[in-house]
């Protein structure tokens, strides 16, 4: 029962590495964003970016402490990762997601990167 926890403490510390990446990377995008010409398409892409850099990161750390099946606890640090940004859109929006091309975009980038940074752990 020990060993549960402290595999579930670990996947939640790396999420939380994971949103304190995001938080530090959108501000400095936003800073960015205020000093260029085309600041909405410089935003989107730079949001895609933020969610490919910290799922890596994420299932890249996730990666190095498991040491076996790598490439599925990155799966799932970016499937926990897209789920809690999910909920917290839910909850923001007051019970409505984006389109769902974006949705799935989202899903399908958070989870492919997360899998990509435990595969190289």
């Amino acid at each position: 029962m020990e060993r549960k926890k402290q595999k579930g403490g670990q996947l939640i510390k790396t999420v939380l590495v994971m949103y304190i990446v995001t938080g530090l990377l959108l501000i400095a995008l936003a800073f960015l964003v205020s000093k260029v010409d085309k600041e909405e398409m410089v935003a989107k892409v730079g949001v895609i970016v933020i969610y490919v850099i910290s799922c890596m990161l994420g299932g890249y750390i996730v990666g190095k402490m498991k040491k076996t099946r790598k490439f599925l606890w990155g799966l799932l640090a970016g499937t926990a990762y897209v789920v809690i940004l999910l909920a917290i859109g839910l909850v923001i929006c007051r019970g409505s997601l984006p389109e769902p091309m974006t949705s799935i975009t989202t899903i399908a980038v958070c989870m492919g990167a997360g899998m990509l940074g435990g595969m190289i752990s």
